[in-house]
């Protein structure tokens, strides 16, 4: 079964200009390794508040972001699924998601894993 195509895929196919290949259009910045998406207040996302979004994850085309609608956590992205583009953050209604360096959001989840393994 064919994988089904992303809005963001389909855009870039009808209108090439959209994804950096034209040189008449301007050239868009290239992803960035260093930096990654994370959520950027946790009571920010509005998935988080019961109401149905979804933008962010429709615009990642390498699905590193998911919607935990049924704990009430709102966006949650996967730091090594996300190669740190940014295509979530402008599509983002409320300002949730923002860029920072992987080596911070590393240290973070490292902090967070301690704290919770050994209270």
């Amino acid at each position: 079964m064919p994988r089904p195509m992303s809005r963001r895929s389909l855009f870039s196919a009808v209108l090439p200009f959209a994804s950096g290949r034209d040189a008449l259009a301007p050239r868009l910045e290239q992803p960035c390794a260093e930096q990654v998406a994370t959520v950027s207040s946790a009571n920010a996302c509005v998935e988080r508040h019961g109401v149905v979004c979804r933008r962010c994850v429709e615009a990642c085309e390498h699905s590193a972001i998911r919607i935990l609608a049924r704990e009430k956590l709102g966006a949650a992205i996967d730091a090594a699924a996300c190669t740190g583009c940014g295509d979530c953050i402008p599509v983002c209604p409320v300002e949730a998601i923002a860029l920072a360096p992987r080596d911070r959001i590393e240290l973070v989840s490292e902090f967070a894993n301690l704290i919770v393994h050994n209270g």
